[in-house]
């Protein structure tokens, strides 16, 4: 078997089954000093989706059910405790938001510069310009996954970059099964539980919601351009 039909082969198996750890550097423009870092990890097995927000000590499931449904699980892992949302239908856009972080939507809205590499190795290099940010994204098509994005809005500069990619399906169920031990409650349920000290702090905090997706800074809070286009 030849390297190349190798590496196109296993892209067809590693798009559904993965996981992308990244950093990401936000600084200001005019104060390079002021340096935040954080990390943030994509994960994918079958249709489920993990995001993995360090700064918030928080993990935001979406999992795959019947009919297109999908349920939504944040994970509170400072408190091992979760929340399970009501199975709700997602637009392709809103489920491409968690599944890949930039969506088909945001690809078509920017510029196409360059490629490089073929197959699983294919990356495309995207721009976009407009009044309140650019965008520069450096995309690998075969894994629905980004390797570099550099976003400048307000005079904020954040660079996300993929440090390490993860196939070995031992490695990706270990991942998934790291909140199994949790102590759940279903949304429907918390006006009855606000008695718990646990959920009163989550709802005072603004956590308990269907949690945003998409491009987050070093604090963990969600850059605007989730929502351009």
């Amino acid at each position: 078997m030849s390297f190349n039909s190798y590496s196109i082969e296993q892209c067809t198996q590693e798009n559904d089954l993965l996981g992308a750890v990244y950093s990401i550097e936000t600084s200001q423009i005019n104060n390079k000093e002021l340096r935040l870092k954080n990390h943030f990890e994509l994960w994918r097995k079958n249709g489920d989706v993990l995001h993995i927000n360090a700064s918030k000590n928080m993990t935001n499931q979406w999992h795959t059910i019947n009919n297109n449904y999908i349920r939504q699980v944040n994970y509170f892992d400072d408190y091992q405790k979760g929340i399970e949302f009501e199975p709700v239908t997602l637009s392709e856009n809103n489920w491409q938001s968690k599944y890949q972080l930039v969506t088909e939507n945001q690809l078509s809205n920017m510029i196409l510069i360059s490629t490089k590499g073929e197959g699983c190795s294919r990356i495309e290099h995207y721009q976009f310009d407009s009044k309140e940010q650019s965008i520069e994204l450096w995309w690998q098509p075969a894994l629905k996954l980004a390797q570099k994005i550099i976003t400048n809005e307000k005079e904020t500069l954040t660079i996300w970059l993929l440090k390490r990619t993860a196939f070995e399906k031992n490695e990706i169920e270990k991942v998934f099964k790291q909140t199994d031990h949790y102590q759940m409650t279903d949304y429907a349920d918390i006006g009855d539980n606000e008695s718990d000290p646990f959920l009163r702090k989550m709802i005072r905090l603004g956590f308990i919601d269907h949690a945003g997706s998409g491009f987050y800074d070093a604090q963990g809070n969600q850059l605007a351009n989730g929502h351009h286009h």
